[in-house]
């Protein structure tokens, strides 16, 4: 009839049938119903005793409610109801707006008890960590994630992925690693891993390798993702994957590989009615267009862009196009143009710690514009701007673009000791890792 227990279920599953019971008017001799005795239900109510599924079933029909609603705690009418809020919460991140996903998830991560069925649990939480992740929030995201330990190892697994997704997000890039390799390791574990999952972290994972300058192993983790993109194909996912693909044969300098990724890309997140991320794909195939001598493609993408984000309201990625834009206008020999639009891009990117890299490039832009028009005070206040913001990146490369353009404004200023020290530095850093000096 039922076997014995002390955990928390038992308790949980007691509380629910003495309220449920108390609620009806119920004694414990009218529940049982000769059915039971007295006893056996007290034993219930106290979370003694477990009753078995047969039980549970006989007892809930008996208070008028569903066994899962014993169970859980939640009925199945509202477990559809929470479903559909998650739903509402999902498209609202897909469809870019992060205030209102967050307006979504945070009241029905707060509604949901623990005791219901985890995918709610979980589904709730993600997505709130999402939503706090985009608006660039991390803190509050780990916060949220240490709020929801992990029961299972397929949970496991992600709690470790949207750990290094914090870590990545606030330029930890060597503990996102750590997490990136552990979430796979647990992956490979666990015999029934979703192959989605695992697709993420491989092109989450190429971006940490893209800002090492580890080129091959930020190509392999694509590839992975990219296979496992052509067996589940999703194409959200595929026009993310592509997105990542055509950043990392940028990097090797692949530019026709990388536009026609690119092109891809846009063409699927076009498909799913991504709009937003579409124009901002739109701004990568503007510099490789650029790279490839084409500007007027290049100018004519940014143009597009730039209407789109400035009639959505969206101050960082227009900050994103004026980085782009001053780019292009710097190595047109346009630098007053350059200036203006570099200037704007700073404003607007400024405090964001997550795009740290792009306000990085946008003051370096700014640097040289103020370089190339003569103002050395204020070429040397923006590279120590650049500094700082590139020390954040991890990532040595883009420190020694800056120690390039701080060797011209050495030249200029007639120490060429310094400057041919500077240039020498930024030539070893910007080497291959994987450089073989016997070759």
């Amino acid at each position: 009839m039922s076997g014995t227990a002390g955990g928390d279920e038992a308790a949980e599953i007691g509380r629910r049938v003495r309220d449920l019971r108390r609620t009806a008017g119920l004694t414990q001799d009218e529940l049982a119903a000769g059915r039971f005795t007295k006893q056996y239900v007290s034993q219930i109510e106290r979370g003694v005793t477990l009753p078995s599924d047969e039980a549970l079933a006989w007892i809930a029909d008996r208070l008028g409610v569903e066994p899962g609603q014993l169970r859980t705690g939640v009925s199945s009418g509202e477990v559809a109801q929470l479903e559909a809020g998650l739903a509402r919460g999902e498209q609202l991140l897909d469809g870019q707006h992060y205030e209102e996903a967050l307006d979504t998830f945070a009241p029905l991560r707060a509604s949901i008890p623990p005791t219901a069925p985890r995918h709610l649990v979980r589904a709730a939480a993600r997505g709130e960590i999402w939503a706090l992740v985009r608006l660039g929030r991390v803190t509050e995201a780990a916060e949220v994630l240490a709020e929801t330990p992990p029961e299972t190892p397929d949970e496991q697994a992600e709690v470790a992925y949207l750990t290094a997704i914090c870590c990545y997000m606030a330029s930890e890039i060597g503990a996102a690693q750590v997490e990136f390799a552990r979430a796979l390791e647990l992956l490979d574990a666990f015999e029934q891993a979703d192959d989605r999952l695992r697709l993420d972290i491989h092109q989450w994972r190429s971006r940490c390798y893209r800002r090492q300058r580890d080129w091959e192993a930020a190509r392999e983790d694509i590839d992975r993702a990219l296979e496992l993109c052509d067996a589940i194909w999703e194409p959200r996912r595929a026009a993310e994957v592509n997105l990542q693909a055509s950043l990392t044969a940028e990097r090797l300098g692949r530019w026709v590989l990388a536009r026609r990724y690119a092109e891809t890309s846009l063409e699927l997140f076009q498909a799913v009615g991504d709009d937003v991320t579409a124009a901002r794909v739109m701004n990568n195939l503007a510099g490789l267009n650029h790279s490839l001598g084409n500007d007027e493609a290049a100018i004519a993408y940014l143009k597009a862009a730039f209407a789109f984000f400035v009639d959505a309201d969206l101050d960082l990625d227009v900050g994103y196009i004026l980085s782009s834009l001053a780019e292009i206008h710097h190595e047109r020999g346009e630098f007053a143009e350059a200036e203006a639009a570099a200037t704007r891009a700073v404003e607007l990117l400024r405090d964001r710690i997550d795009h740290i890299q792009e306000v990085g490039t946008a003051q370096l832009t700014l640097a040289r514009a103020h370089l190339a028009q003569g103002d050395l005070d204020g070429t040397e206040a923006m590279l120590a701007a650049v500094d700082v913001s590139y020390a954040q990146t991890e990532s040595i490369s883009h420190l020694a673009r800056s120690w390039m353009t701080r060797g011209e404004l050495e030249l200029i200023r007639h120490r060429s000791a310094e400057a041919a020290r500077l240039y020498r530095e930024a030539a070893i850093a910007l080497q291959p890792v994987d450089l073989d000096p016997d070759r």
